[in-house]
């Protein structure tokens, strides 16, 4: 008998396409937390943000004029941007993280056009390509925005002020030798730290997160407590200043956490 060949019909797999953009989504997700730990390192460590801020740690004689400028770029680099970096590699898209990211690059930019400085614009660009690249990979959600908290938004006027007050003197320097790092200088960079901590408030205001407003809050108390240590260097708050800007930044601890109580026990209302 001559041999019957029979012609069967391959089905696809009704759950072929759900999987294979389940396994694409996860791919990305994998290449988001790479990216963000990759970006960490960099900003963090590789751009100096650790080295400069263990400069005053270690008393490094070499830069013993220059603390106050070199514990700003530490803390810029290391708490406001590595440190969202971090929770960016745990958790992918987390529009905090990202939304925190965005504040502290236009923060850059607007110290460098504010100085006209070449270098920081570059650097301001470079941040926020990293932002542009994990909010992308990460799927980045737009924040939920809620009706301001009254302390924080308190708090983010009264240091706006005081931010641009700070940073004046440091744009227009003209006569005094700059520190630099990788090409860019201190001084427009110490300006722009100043505006990034009063965005950073002014977010946690509408958030009643707790990484912009204990970041910022780390950063202006650290900076607040050397000046009172160092009232005489260069950037320096001074002594009433210093303890000023220590006051507020443990007033932003407390108001956020006040606005967390306050919002977790609001009827429909819940804080992740």
């Amino acid at each position: 008998m001559a041999p019957v060949l029979i012609r069967t019909w391959d089905w696809p797999d009704s759950d072929g396409p759900r999987n294979t953009r389940t396994m694409v989504q996860g791919r990305r997700r994998v290449t988001a937390r790479v990216v963000a730990s990759v970006a960490a390192v960099f900003w963090g460590f590789l751009w100096f943000g650790l080295i400069d801020l263990l400069v005053v740690v270690e008393q490094d004689a070499r830069f013993d004029e220059n603390y106050m400028f070199e514990s700003g770029w530490g803390l810029l680099y290391l708490v406001l941007v590595a440190v969202p970096l971090v929770v960016l590699a745990m958790r992918p898209g987390e529009p905090v993280a990202i939304s925190q990211l965005v504040v502290v690059t236009l923060a850059i930019l607007v110290g460098a056009l504010w100085r006209g400085s070449w270098p920081q614009l570059w650097n301001g660009l470079g941040v926020g390509l990293t932002v542009g690249l994990l909010a992308w990979l990460g799927r980045w959600r737009p924040l939920q925005w809620r009706r301001p908290d009254p302390g924080l938004s308190v708090l983010a006027m009264i240091g706006l002020p005081a931010a641009v007050v700070y940073g004046a003197p440091l744009i227009r320097n003209t006569t005094e030798t700059e520190d630099i790092t990788n090409g860019v200088s201190h001084r427009p960079m110490q300006a722009s730290i100043a505006l990034a901590v009063v965005g950073l408030v002014a977010l946690a205001a509408v958030t009643r997160s707790r990484l912009p407003a204990w970041t910022a809050a780390l950063s202006a108390l650290w900076l607040g407590v050397e000046s009172v240590v160092y009232p005489d260097l260069r950037a320096s708050l001074g002594t009433r200043g210093g303890t000023l800007t220590a006051v507020w930044a443990v007033l932003v601890v407390l108001a956020v956490e006040v606005a967390r109580r306050r919002a977790a026990h609001a009827p429909g209302r819940h804080l992740s």
